[in-house]
C-alpha cells in the first residue's frame, strides 16, 4: 500500500496533535448543533465553503497588518484562550452563528416598511445614512443603499441615531420577540432585512465597526483584526491604540458629515472599547479641515468616560457620571457578583447607566433641534459581554436583552421629543453573533495555547520562536517567523496543512494564498 505526502502529513500532525494536546478532548465529528447554518452554506460542498471562506478572508487582508495562517474552526468548535472564565464562547468564524446579523432601519417619512429579502452587508450602512443625508460617498464605499428602502422625503432626518448591538445575532428578535417591545416596534413599522450578514473574515468587534462606519471592505479602512502583531517592538498592538484613530485608513460616515457640516453638527459616539467606539466617532479633529467630535468610552478600570483630548472632546457632565453611583447600590445581578468596571459590564445594569449619559448628550447637545442633522452612534456591548461568559441561550443573555430593549426605548423617546415624530432616523444592526453552546462542551472548546504547542513540537523543537504571536482566539489569524521557519526548511503551506488535519479546524489558508485570492 501506497500512501501519499499530503496524507502522510495529515496523519502525523494528528498523531503530534493528540499526544501533545490531550486536554483538548478527542476529536468530534462535524455535527450539526442547534446553532448550525443555513442548509443552503451548511450542505454546501467542502470546495465550495473553503474558497468563499477564502474570499472572506482576501475582503480582510491588509500587508503587515494580517498574520500568516487564517483558520476556520470546525462548525460548532470554540477557539478560546485557556483559563479565563469571562470567555466561554467566541466568535469570529464564518458559520452562520457568527455572521448573520440584525439589519433594520426605522424613520417615519423617511424609511419604507417592510420585509427586504436582498443581501445586505456593514458595508450599506454608511451609504444609506448618507443618502438620508443627500451626501456623496467617497471612491471607498463599495456598499451601497438599497434603492427601495428609502421614502422622497424632501427634508433629511434632523437625527440619526446608529445603534450597533455588539454580538447580537438575527436569531435573538425572533426568539425573544415577545419580550422585545421597542424592537417588535420598530421591526413592524420599519424596514427589516432578512439577508443581512457579514461578507468578510475575522467575524469581530473592531473589523465590523469599521466596515459599519466607513461603508469600505476592511481591506481598504484598514482594521482587520483585534489585536495585532508589531513585529519592529516585538509586542501585540490593538487597532487603535491610545485611542487614537491613526490606523483608520478610510474616511467615516462622522468624517465625512463633520467636514460637510463644517462642525455646526453635532456628532456623538458612545461606546465600550476602543475597538467599536472610535471608528464610529471617526477621525474626529485629527482629519484636516474637521473639528473635534464627541467620544465617550467607558474605561473598566476608571470606572468612568474617558476620550482622546487630541481627537475629540468630551462633555464635563459625562466626564463626571462615575461607575460608583451604580456600585453603591448593588452588589449582584442575576446572582452574580458586581463588584468593579469589569463586572458591571458583564450585567443589564451598565446598559441603564450607558443609556443615561447618551440621553444626558442628546439633550444637553440639542440633537434633533435645528435644520441641521446630527448623528449619534453607539455601541452597546453588555450583549457580548454576556454572551461570551454565558452563552446566547443564557437566562443572562435573554435578561441582558431585555435590559437593552427598554433602555433603547429611552433613546427613541429622547429622539422622539427633540426631533418630532418624523424628525429622526434609526438604524440597528450588529458587528458579529456568537456560536452555541457545542454539543459536547468538554470537547468542542479547543485553546490557542495548544496549537501554537503544536506548530513549535511540529516544526520549532528546540527555539520554539515561529510563532511570534497569536493572542486573541476570535482573529483566527497566526504571526508567524517566515525568516525562520524558512531557516528550518519549511514553508506556510506546511503549517496550513499540519493544522488541517487538527480534528476541530476546517481549513487553514496562508497569507500567500490569501493575498492572491484579492485579484480573483
Amino acid at each position: 500500500m501506497t500512501i501519499s505526502l499530503r496524507s502522510l502529513s495529515v496523519l502525523i500532525a494528528t498523531l503530534c496533535w493528540f499526544a501533545t494536546a490531550s486536554a483538548c478532548g478527542p476529536a468530534q465529528p462535524n455535527q450539526p448543533t442547534p446553532d448550525a447554518p443555513a442548509p443552503d452554506v451548511a450542505d454546501s460542498p467542502r470546495a465550495v465553503l473553503e474558497q468563499q471562506f477564502l474570499d472572506m478572508f482576501a475582503r480582510a487582508y491588509y500587508p503587515g497588518r494580517s498574520g500568516q495562517i487564517m483558520l476556520v474552526p470546525e462548525r460548532g468548535n470554540i477557539l478560546l484562550e485557556p483559563d479565563d472564565s469571562f470567555y466561554r464562547f467566541m466568535h469570529g468564524s464564518p458559520w452562520a452563528y457568527d455572521v448573520d446579523v440584525p439589519l433594520l432601519a426605522y424613520g417615519l417619512g423617511h424609511i419604507r416598511h417592510g420585509v427586504f429579502d436582498e443581501p445586505v452587508t456593514h458595508r450599506d450602512v454608511a451609504p444609506i445614512i448618507a443618502a438620508l443625508l443627500d451626501l456623496p460617498v467617497t471612491a471607498t464605499m463599495s456598499g451601497k443603499a438599497p434603492t427601495t428602502l428609502l421614502t422622497d422625503a424632501i427634508k433629511p432626518p434632523r437625527a440619526v441615531f446608529l445603534a450597533v448591538l455588539d454580538g447580537a445575532r438575527t436569531d435573538f428578535f425572533d426568539r425573544y420577540a415577545d419580550t422585545l417591545p421597542t424592537f417588535r416596534r420598530l421591526r413592524a413599522e420599519g424596514a427589516w432585512f432578512s439577508g443581512a450578514r457579514v461578507d468578510y473574515l475575522p467575524s469581530l468587534t473592531s473589523v465590523g465597526h469599521a466596515s459599519i462606519a466607513t461603508g469600505a471592505e476592511p481591506r481598504i479602512h484598514g482594521i482587520v483584526a483585534n489585536t495585532m502583531f508589531d513585529q519592529r517592538t516585538g509586542q501585540p498592538s490593538g487597532p487603535f491604540p491610545e485611542t487614537s484613530p491613526a490606523n483608520l485608513s478610510a474616511l467615516t460616515i462622522t468624517d465625512l458629515w463633520n467636514l460637510r457640516s463644517r462642525g455646526r453638527a453635532a456628532i456623538i459616539a458612545q461606546g465600550t472599547t476602543s475597538r467599536a467606539t472610535v471608528p464610529m466617532a471617526g477621525h474626529g479633529g485629527c482629519l484636516l479641515n474637521a473639528h473635534p467630535t464627541i467620544m465617550a468610552m467607558f474605561d473598566a478600570v476608571r470606572g468612568g468616560w474617558v476620550t482622546n483630548d487630541e481627537c475629540y472632546r468630551l462633555p464635563f457632565y459625562v466626564a463626571s457620571d462615575t461607575a460608583a453611583r451604580v456600585l453603591q447600590r448593588r452588589d449582584t445581578w442575576l446572582g452574580h457578583d458586581v463588584r468593579d468596571g469589569r463586572t458591571l459590564l458583564r450585567s443589564g445594569w451598565f446598559t441603564t447607566y450607558q443609556v443615561d449619559a447618551l440621553v444626558s448628550m442628546i439633550e444637553r447637545e440639542r440633537v434633533g433641534q435645528d435644520e441641521i442633522s446630527d448623528l449619534v452612534l453607539a455601541n452597546f456591548k453588555t450583549l457580548d459581554y454576556v454572551g461570551h461568559r454565558w452563552g446566547p441561550n443564557s437566562d443572562e443573555l435573554a435578561a441582558a436583552l431585555r435590559d437593552l430593549d427598554r433602555e433603547l426605548g429611552r433613546v427613541v423617546a429622547a429622539l422622539e421629543s427633540a426631533a418630532g415624530p418624523d424628525g429622526f432616523v434609526v438604524i440597528v444592526t450588529s458587528d458579529h453573533g456568537t456560536p452555541g453552546e457545542p454539543e459536547a462542551p468538554e470537547q468542542g472548546r479547543y485553546y490557542i495555547t495548544d496549537i501554537i504547542e503544536t506548530i513549535h513540537n511540529r516544526f520549532d523543537p528546540d527555539e520554539r520562536r515561529t510563532v511570534l504571536y497569536y493572542g486573541d482566539p476570535a482573529d483566527n489569524q497566526i504571526f508567524i517567523d517566515r525568516s525562520h521557519l524558512n531557516d528550518l526548511g519549511f514553508n506556510l503551506g506546511d503549517i496550513a496543512t499540519h493544522l488541517e488535519a487538527l480534528p476541530f479546524i476546517f481549513a487553514a489558508y496562508t497569507e500567500d494564498e490569501v493575498a492572491a485570492a484579492i485579484s480573483h
